[in-house]
């Protein structure tokens, strides 16, 4: 687990201060997150030793400030939670992007108990992530300004979140009420950065999520999205690559690793 100077470090960089274990204070703090920390997968595609020892993804993530997925991004989340005294459980999900079919749970969420109420916490699924925590109430829409989602229960103990859209509701994931642990995660993880079938094997994936806009690298694309209206930008050389993982992300690469990842997947 994480120290008490790993968790004081962590609340300085966010900028969050007075800790509590209340509803509000989770907003806060998630929102935060979402906002410091870029999600990506530049160690996958850069055959990093990504290690989910606690420590390590410390320092990796928080410290050198590099972000990472969502096994990386949600298990800092929720040892910050757990030192702070929140009541938190380790669940695993399908990501289904509105499709019916069998794949792997290969997305990790943090489910909190507080007051006797089931919050779903996630800070590790990209620009669709919510930036608030959902209420595990079903069928009830929840409205975070930017966005609306909703967590439906078409079966007993089977949960889908889904995001509002223009055509209707997109299902984001499903998961349930089964007991997993951080053995389980690891599984989750390998699979998610060395599986040739992998989307994180196969694309480039860069993104933040503040309070009011959203970044985007896709592969040979950059999105700035802003009041309902997204910007384009087509990468069209190393040096463009490089400017935006720089300035939009905070990321830096070597040269050599930036040539990797625009040969790879930007051309």
């Amino acid at each position: 687990m994480l120290n008490e100077k790993n968790i004081q470090n962590y609340l300085k960089i966010i900028s969050v201060i007075q800790p509590e274990v209340s509803v509000s204070f989770l907003k806060e703090l998630q929102n935060a997150h979402l906002g410091a920390f870029p999600f990506n997968n530049l160690g996958v595609l850069l055959h990093e030793n990504l290690s989910l020892e606690s420590q390590a993804l410390f320092d990796r993530l928080v410290t050198q400030r590099r972000g990472g997925y969502c096994f990386e991004q949600n298990k800092i989340l929720f040892e910050v939670l757990s030192q702070l005294g929140f009541q938190c459980d380790i669940t695993l999900c399908r990501v289904l992007h509105n499709r019916n079919f069998d794949v792997p749970r290969t997305h990790r969420i943090t489910k909190v108990t507080l007051a006797d109420k089931n919050y779903i916490v996630d800070v590790g699924f990209g620009p669709l992530c919510p930036r608030e925590p959902l209420l595990l109430d079903t069928d009830k829409p929840q409205d975070q300004g930017d966005a609306v989602y909703r967590i439906i229960q078409p079966d007993m103990g089977h949960y889908l979140i889904q995001k509002r859209e223009v055509g209707g509701w997109f299902t984001l994931y499903s998961f349930d009420n089964g007991f997993y642990t951080e053995a389980d995660c690891i599984c989750g993880h390998h699979y998610s950065s060395t599986h040739p079938d992998a989307a994180f094997v196969n694309n480039l994936v860069v993104s933040l999520k503040s309070y009011d806009n959203v970044r985007l690298l896709r592969n040979g694309e950059f999105h700035f999205i802003k009041g309902g209206k997204t910007e384009i930008t087509e990468i069209s050389s190393e040096d463009r690559l490089g400017a935006i993982l720089f300035q939009d992300f905070g990321l830096t690469v070597t040269s050599g690793q930036l040539s990797t990842l625009y040969e790879g997947y930007c051309k």
